[in-house]
């Protein structure tokens, strides 16, 4: 067994003191212990949907131990008494839940929100159609924090990229990329200055991006989805994402070995059925169990499939695990990087099955997690 060393950032030989549930072969390399993962991209449901029961399991079967919730929830967390409600129903649990609220609530200085300060990590546009007007009230009415920003231009329809025989591929390649130049330079105007852009799925947004950081701190996510598929690999409703699922894959492939892309989330997205109508069909996938999965077949590389799932999105954020509340090696994920498996979201804890992945070979599977001290999640069943 091997170690993920978060201070390092690396994999390496050595050893620590903690029992397991059951005896195995200990010296197997194929095994590594991690911290557990930190998901800056998490979106929960409530409304007997995805709740925060149901998330907490399926992101300790994902090797999750903090999720970074979005605020496009119904209603969504634009005012204090909507934030109050989903810390109140996210405490107690394994995973820790942090929160972002919407650049365009009622809510205009998070720093005056002294009680909730350690569950919030900045504003975020995600879920939220608005216009450039839109981005200029806000920006001129909140504090200068990270903000966390879906890039996408609403005015522009389009539910795939064109070139795609799909339905309503009218997407353009540059729409993201114009968002994201045009949330950064507005909200530098504002004396805003740190930038999360979330799902980089196109070249021009890369480009961008390099741009950008010559005039304000900038971090990006990559998706597993957009690293995974092609356009013509849809075959489904699972499948349509938002932004898009992009013919740029081997790009940002490569962006996130050039660290460029500076970190991997997950986009959770859970729904119910989805129907057959790419039209009607709402965005996203439920894939928070299967994600660490999809990144180590892609990259085949454990030690920067790792980092891009601690240390980095910890950077992002400003954090440390131990102000998660998350202690290595009483918290840890153990990881066996030899196995392989076919994703059946029939057997997801998530209440979303809406996986775009359903029937892929993975590699690498979570084969236990550790809180506080105990085994919570070992071979595949909940410890009491």
């Amino acid at each position: 067994m091997q170690i993920f060393d978060y201070a390092s950032a690396k994999i390496v030989n050595s050893k620590v003191d903690i029992d397991f549930p059951e005896r195995f072969d200990t010296e197997n390399p194929a095994l590594v212990l991690s911290p557990p993962f930190v998901d800056i991209h998490t979106h929960v449901r409530l409304n007997d949907q995805e709740d925060y029961d149901s998330l907490n399991r399926a992101a300790l079967v994902g090797g999750f131990g903090a999720c970074v919730i979005q605020p496009n929830t119904k209603p969504p967390i634009e005012n204090l008494g909507v934030l109050e409600n989903h810390i109140r129903l996210s405490k107690g649990k394994e995973v820790k839940f942090l929160h972002t609220v919407s650049l365009f609530g009622d809510i205009e200085d998070l720093d005056e929100l002294e009680n909730f300060k350690d569950n919030i990590t900045g504003w975020s546009t995600d879920g939220i159609r608005y216009t450039s007007e839109d981005l200029v009230r806000a920006f001129s009415r909140k504090k200068n924090v990270l903000v966390f920003d879906h890039s996408q231009i609403h005015e522009i329809p389009g539910d795939f990229y064109i070139g795609t025989s799909l339905p309503n591929a009218l997407r353009t390649y540059s729409n993201e990329a114009i968002a994201i130049c045009r949330t950064v330079l507005t909200g530098l105007e504002f004396g805003f200055n740190k930038f999360h852009i979330q799902h980089v799925s196109t070249v021009q947004s890369l480009e961008m991006i390099e741009f950008l950081r010559r005039k304000a701190q900038i971090t990006c996510e990559v998706t597993p989805h957009h690293v995974f598929f092609l356009p013509e690999d849809i075959r489904n409703t699972n499948q349509k994402i938002n932004p898009p699922i992009s013919k740029d894959r081997d790009a940002l492939v490569k962006a996130v070995r050039d660290g460029v892309i500076t970190c991997f989330a997950t986009d959770h997205a859970p729904h119910p059925e989805k129907g057959d109508s790419f039209e009607q069909a709402p965005y996203g996938s439920s894939h928070i169990e299967v994600a660490f999965s999809v990144y180590l077949t892609v990259f085949q590389d454990v030690e920067l499939v790792l980092r891009n799932l601690t240390v980095n999105p910890l950077r992002v954020l400003d954090k440390t695990y131990e102000m998660l509340d998350l202690h290595f090696p009483d918290d840890a994920v153990l990881i066996d990087t030899s196995a392989e498996y076919v994703v059946e979201s029939r057997k997801f804890l998530s209440k979303g099955k809406n996986c775009a992945f359903e029937g892929q070979r993975l590699k690498g599977r979570i084969l236990g997690v550790r809180r506080n001290g105990r085994w919570v999640y070992w071979n595949g069943e909940f410890l009491n």
